[in-house]
């Protein structure tokens, strides 16, 4: 067992710190080198060169969390990008030394209470189904399988960035089936707040999804909505 795994077993989030080296990644510009925190109240970010600001956000202050990769983690805000037209601005960084493992990440996704992006995507245990499909994309879709959890909506490709995993509560608005071998989910992700919506990931289905399982899913999701 890691170091950092049982640091997650035996101390909750509120009574520990976690640290990495990382790289802040910018469009255009160098990277940044610094120092990535997750602490009790929020997540923070420390420049190791000198006259560069300490980038600090609370819980409630992060939009959306993306996780494309267990070294790579990109953090929305609610600050307006002045580059991109008031658009809400991203910050991604790539973790120099350690990884962001499901037990943090998870942790982490918690406290901000709000969906959020995870992109990484193993064989779950207590597979209701899964099916061979693909993912129908504008310019290049991808090869891979969904998995069907009571907790999850996992789509697992070897498609660097391709693999999406939803939680019912939190992460999916809907699902939509056409007909037996179409699928598509619309998940609450970091769209723009003026432009809010969901995305819509489409899937052509190797085999055909049964009619009794999606009717049981779009009564779970129904009856979850009105926990939300």
């Amino acid at each position: 067992m890691n170091l950092l795994l049982l640091l997650l077993i035996v101390l909750p989030l509120t009574a520990a710190e976690f640290s990495f080296d990382a790289k802040w990644k910018r469009p255009i510009r160098p990277d940044t080198q610094g120092v990535l925190s997750i602490g009790e109240k929020g997540i923070s970010f420390r420049p190791r060169k000198d006259g560069k600001p300490l980038l600090t956000w609370v819980f409630e202050d992060v939009q959306h969390l993306d996780r494309a990769s267990p070294t790579e983690v990109a953090v929305q805000s609610y600050r307006d990008s002045v580059v991109r037209m008031g658009r809400d601005r991203w910050y991604r960084f790539v973790l120099v030394n350690g990884t962001l493992s499901d037990e943090l990440y998870q942790m982490v996704v918690a406290r901000i209470g709000k969906p959020a992006t995870d992109r990484v995507v193993s064989e779950p245990p207590g597979t209701e189904l899964e099916i061979p499909a693909k993912h129908v994309r504008l310019l290049k879709g991808s090869q891979g399988t969904l998995y069907f959890t009571p907790q999850w909506i996992m789509y697992s490709t070897d498609a660097p960035g391709e693999s999406r995993k939803w939680r019912l509560d939190r992460d999916v608005a809907a699902v939509w089936s056409s007909d037996p071998y179409r699928f598509e989910v619309h998940a609450l992700s970091g769209s723009e707040a003026f432009v809010r919506r969901p995305s819509v990931h489409r899937f052509s289905l190797k085999r055909p999804l049964d009619s009794a399982f999606y009717t049981r899913l779009k009564m779970k999701l129904y009856r979850l909505r009105g926990t939300r």
